[in-house]
């Protein structure tokens, strides 16, 4: 009796630690979504590695301090990415000249709860090349790289995907939105904040989560230390309470808000505090970013936020992707100050969508970026300086041309 008991318990035990480590499909298949080379790619813009184009041309974003004229090319590029995967992102003015870049995903089932995954873009020194790959980036791309995937599927809950600015004057752009948030009564149920998540020089693969005793902050700690757990990511995350106060997280906390800090070995564990040698330097490139530890930063990371959202249907389940290249017409036409143009991708191909006079020459570029199978809609904006008449827009992808006629209004 006593051995046929041994094997029952011995079932039971192996049945629960079973349950306990059951994984969902749809939290894996957005985990395994995650791109360094995706991740990468936005590094190299934000550090001044590629040039981004904006509205005043082809420009390199060599630092992104609040006082270099790089923050605002920065602002535009981030606004413009966003915009991809949300196209309602906006920026968000504050006293003192800074901007937060917001883009708002809105949840299915309970569209006033939110979860806020975010970091900051503004970086330092304040003289000469700034290219903060680390600090903060790092922090930056992720949240680009969460909103290309999560974008892609509706979601039970609100994702806001935050750039902060201003964070090394003073926490100035989160502080911001957290007293608006507050004085609104929005509902956050999470924040999830990257600061410096790009560097492990011992390879340890020791991550830091900061938090305090402060509504439910201690219940994203366990669910981060439950996704990494359960879907192997490989981190060795060590908990911090009380938390530093140094990132945007903490003006989460001064409102009573759930938040957690996400960073590298940040304090001495161990005896051992492995921190970014080169942090607030020249030379916090792209070349120091430890690619492993950096991407399963981002794993843990999104996997949590999608977790909170409890992500529902891929969205593109419910498209049929385009079998050829299309543009259609404008709409609506004639117009002012503004129109919207879609068109179809069937294949990956570098897109551009240019506007041209009557005497054929160029007015405007609305889009000039490599772009996947998919129906696009873009917005154009008028300038003030353009006329009433008639225009033309042409769209190139690959060995694909097609031109439609609209006509400007005033």
């Amino acid at each position: 009796m006593r051995k046929y008991l041994y094997i029952l318990f011995a079932a039971l035990f192996i049945q629960d630690q079973f349950n306990f480590a059951q994984t969902d499909s749809k939290i894996n298949a957005v985990i395994n979504k995650v791109s360094i080379d995706s991740l990468y790619e936005n590094l190299s813009y934000l550090t001044g590695e590629k040039a981004v184009i904006v509205s005043s041309g082809s420009q390199f974003i060599t630092s992104r301090h609040s006082t270099n004229y790089g923050n605002i090319i920065a602002e535009e590029y981030l606004l413009n990415r966003l915009r991809k995967y949300v196209p309602t992102a906006s920026m968000q003015y504050f006293d003192g000249g800074g901007g937060n870049v917001i883009a708002i995903q809105r949840g299915n089932r309970f569209p006033n709860k939110q979860i806020i995954i975010c970091a900051h873009f503004d970086d330092m020194p304040s003289q000469g090349p700034a290219p903060g790959a680390d600090d903060n980036g790092s922090g930056t791309s992720a949240v680009l790289e969460a909103a290309r995937i999560l974008s892609q599927y509706n979601t039970d809950y609100t994702i806001i995907y935050a750039l902060w600015d201003n964070e090394e004057i003073g926490l100035k752009g989160s502080a911001h939105y957290a007293q608006q948030a507050s004085s609104k009564k929005d509902s956050i149920i999470a924040v999830i904040n990257m600061d410096m998540i790009g560097w492990d020089s011992n390879y340890d693969y020791l991550a830091e989560i900061h938090w305090r005793n402060i509504n439910n902050s201690n219940q994203i700690v366990n669910n981060i230390i439950k996704i990494n757990s359960d879907y192997g990511i490989g981190l060795q995350l060590v908990t911090i309470n009380p938390g530093t106060t140094a990132s945007d997280h903490s003006s989460f906390w001064n409102f009573n808000y759930s938040a957690i800090l996400l960073i590298e070995n940040y304090t001495i564990v161990n005896g051992i505090r492995d921190f970014n040698s080169f942090y607030h330097q020249l030379s916090d490139n792209i070349s120091l970013i430890n690619k492993m530890f950096y991407e399963k930063c981002v794993k843990v990371s999104i996997g949590t936020l999608a977790y909170y959202a409890g992500i529902q249907t891929l969205q593109s389940d419910q498209l049929t992707l385009p079998t050829s290249y299309n543009l259609s017409q404008n709409y609506p036409n004639p117009f002012n100050p503004s129109t919207k143009i879609k068109y179809s991708i069937k294949q990956e191909s570098y897109v551009r969508l240019i506007v041209y006079d009557a005497l054929g020459r160029e007015t405007a570029t609305i889009v000039n970026e490599r772009q996947s199978p998919n129906i696009y809609e873009v917005k154009f904006e008028a300038k003030n300086t353009l006329s009433s008449g008639i225009y033309f827009y042409l769209l190139y992808a690959g060995d694909y041309v097609s031109v439609r006629k609209m006509v400007l209004t005033k």
